[in-house]
C-alpha cells in the first residue's frame, strides 16, 4: 500500500520507501534542515500495509499527534508526525477503505478482535550503543544497518516459531505463546544467535569491524509471564502486560552485569535442561518495578566486549 508524508504547511509530499530515514543527515532519505532534528531522528518501517514509525534516541524525540514515540507505533491515515518543528501528515493512497452500495458509500470498519490472555514466552533485543555508533555512520549506513538487522531478527527468529510483534529502532520485540520447554529451548537458541558477533556478515557491519574496528553487539532479555494478546486498533496485532514491560527491564540490566543474555526467574523455573544452559547471576533492583527481579546468565554466550 503506498502511502506518504505530507509537510503541514509547505504541502511537499514525500513518497515512503519500505525503509525511510529521517534527520538532518545529508543523505538520509527524508533531509530536513531543521536544528531540532538530529542526524538521524527517526525511521519509517513498512511490513505488510503497515508503516511503523520509530524514534532514534534523537535528542528532541519525535511525536505522533502530540504523543511521544516511545516504542515502534503504526501510523494510520491522517496521524500528525512531529519531528522538532516539522510537521508532517501521514496518508496512504487508500486513506480508509471504502465501498460502494449503489445507493451510496459506506466506511467499512475493521472490528478488533477481543484481547486474551495468554502464557507467552518473551524476547527482547537490542543493539548495544547504538546511539554512539550511529554517529560515527552516515546516514545511509545507518538506516543500510537497520535494515540488516531487522533481516538478521526475521532469518533468525521466525523460523524458530517465534512472532516479531515489532521493531523499535535498534531492538526487537518477540513472542511464543506459551512457555514450552521446546519454546524456551526455541528462545534461548534464538538469543545465543542474536547475541553472537558472527550472527550477521552484512556488509556495514563486516566494514564496521575492518575498518572501524567497531563490533555490533546485540543484548537480550527473555521472560515468561501472563500477556494480553489481540487487536490494539486496525490491523494493529500485539502482546501487552507486566511481562513484557518486565523483559524489556530485564534486557537493560545485561548493561550493569556485562551480559549478553539474561533471563527472568520464571524462564528458567521448571526446565530441567535450563539449568544447564543459565546460571544464577543475582536479585537486582530494575526500574520501574517494586520489587527486584531474579535473574540468570545464558552460559558460553559471547562475552560483550567493551
Amino acid at each position: 500500500m503506498p502511502a506518504f508524508l505530507r509537510a503541514h504547511d509547505k504541502g511537499v509530499e514525500y513518497s515512503l520507501e519500505d525503509f525511510t530515514l529521517l534527520g538532518r543527515s545529508p543523505d538520509a532519505t527524508i533531509r530536513l534542515t531543521d536544528a531540532g532534528v538530529s542526524r538521524q531522528h527517526a525511521t519509517i518501517r513498512r511490513d505488510g500495509n503497515l508503516y511503523w514509525v520509530s524514534d532514534l534516541g534523537s535528542a528532541n524525540g519525535s511525536f505522533v499527534n502530540d504523543v511521544a514515540v516511545t516504542t515502534a507505533r503504526a501510523l494510520r491515515h491522517g496521524d500528525r508526525i512531529q519531528l522538532g518543528t516539522c510537521i508532517f501528515i501521514f496518508e496512504t493512497d487508500e486513506g480508509d477503505h471504502v465501498q460502494n452500495t449503489g445507493s451510496g458509500t459506506q466506511m467499512l470498519h475493521t472490528i478488533a478482535l477481543p484481547m486474551r490472555t495468554v502464557k507467552a514466552t518473551l524476547l527482547v533485543g537490542d543493539l548495544r550503543n547504538f546511539t554512539s555508533i550511529s554517529a560515527q555512520l552516515s546516514a545511509e549506513q545507518v538506516a543500510t544497518m537497520l535494515r540488516e538487522w531487522y533481516a538478521d531478527c526475521e532469518r533468525i527468529l521466525k523460523p524458530r516459531g517465534a512472532i516479531i510483534d515489532k521493531f523499535i529502532g535498534d531492538g526487537v520485540f518477540a513472542y511464543w505463546v506459551g512457555d514450552s520447554e521446546e519454546m524456551r529451548s526455541q528462545a534461548t537458541e534464538a538469543a545465543r544467535l542474536l547475541s553472537s558477533p558472527e550472527a550477521s556478515e552484512s556488509p556495514v557491519r563486516k566494514m564496521m569491524r575492518d575498518e572501524m574496528n567497531m563490533e555490533v553487539y546485540c543484548h537480550v532479555g527473555l521472560n515468561i509471564g501472563d500477556v494480553a494478546l489481540g487487536a490494539m486498533g486496525r490491523g494493529v496485532n500485539t502482546a501487552v502486560g507486566e511481562a513484557v514491560n518486565v523483559t524489556f527491564r530485564i534486557e537493560s540490566l545485561t548493561r550493569k552485569l556485562q551480559v549478553p543474555v539474561l533471563a527472568g526467574s520464571s524462564f528458567v523455573e521448571g526446565w530441567s535442561e535450563g539449568a544447564k544452559e543459565y546460571k544464577n547471576v543475582g536479585i537486582h533492583a530494575v526500574k520501574g518495578q517494586p520489587e527486584p527481579v531474579e535473574v540468570y546468565a545464558l552460559v558460553e554466550s559471547n562475552p560483550v566486549l567493551s
